[in-house]
């Protein structure tokens, strides 16, 4: 998703604008860009899609793989101006750590559902949790008289 979101934003797009194409919220497409823009070490935005664009292995990009290439991968082989930390792109970042260890990636998982099922699946988490809400008030009070 990173890269979608620097080749849009090389193209002229406005975080909104990329919400609405990726069906995202704004937000999350600025957090896909920020840390896009730090894992390749570019200042801004602009800067790190300009360097994808610019990047030899943006070319090979093949749209109808399932998998883009990672942005720190690519970020490898852009030359870039020569940062005082010594930053290797190619060392895993936080988030990346978070994944392999089974966390959900950032923005949650896709589902397939419709809005009917939505519905149904929200309905059925209420009902559940209206019925051990009320188990547990009973159980309670049968408690609370029992010890009074």
């Amino acid at each position: 998703m990173q890269v979608n979101c620097l080749r849009l934003v090389a193209d002229g797009y406005t975080s909104k604008e990329i919400a609405k194409q990726l069906g995202l919220t704004p937000m999350t497409v600025d957090q896909y860009l920020h840390r896009a823009k730090k894992s390749m070490g570019a200042p801004d935005r602009r800067t790190a899609a300009r360097w994808l664009v610019e990047s030899p292995q943006s070319a090979a990009f093949k749209p109808f793989e399932l998998k883009s290439p990672g942005v720190a991968d690519m970020a490898y082989a852009v030359t870039r101006p020569a940062s005082s930390e010594g930053d290797d792109p190619r060392t895993p970042t936080t988030s990346q750590w978070q994944t392999r260890i089974g966390f959900p990636p950032l923005g949650g998982i896709r589902t397939t559902l419709d809005g009917g099922q939505k519905t149904q699946a929200i309905l059925r988490i209420a009902g559940l949790s209206l019925i051990y809400t009320t188990a547990f008030a009973l159980v309670l009070s049968g408690a609370l008289k029992a010890f009074s």
